[in-house]
């Protein structure tokens, strides 16, 4: 019982916050590449690792801040979200 709670701990401090992809719906092909962080370092990294994951190439396009609401939303929430424009490789 200990460890189940002690799980559930370590998953609401570790947050849970937006890492997916935005389709171009003409090609069917990735666009953006969306990740999330704690940090505006920490958010890029993961948009890094994200982009590695799914075999493409991003570019930096935005970093933004997100405001979190509640008296203890900050200990669990990524506040700084990051996109990534997929390059195009030339063939």
């Amino acid at each position: 019982m200990k460890r189940s709670w002690a799980l559930g701990i370590v998953l609401l401090l570790a947050g849970c916050g937006p890492h997916y992809t935005i389709p171009n719906y003409e090609t069917d092909e990735v666009e953006k590449v969306i990740s999330s962080g704690r940090s505006p370092d920490g958010c890029i990294e993961n948009l890094k690792e994200d982009a590695q994951k799914l075999n493409l190439k991003v570019r930096l396009t935005d970093v933004q801040q997100q405001a979190t609401s509640g008296p203890i939303s900050w200990i669990y929430a990524n506040s700084y979200i990051c996109t990534g424009k997929v390059l195009k490789t030339q063939s």
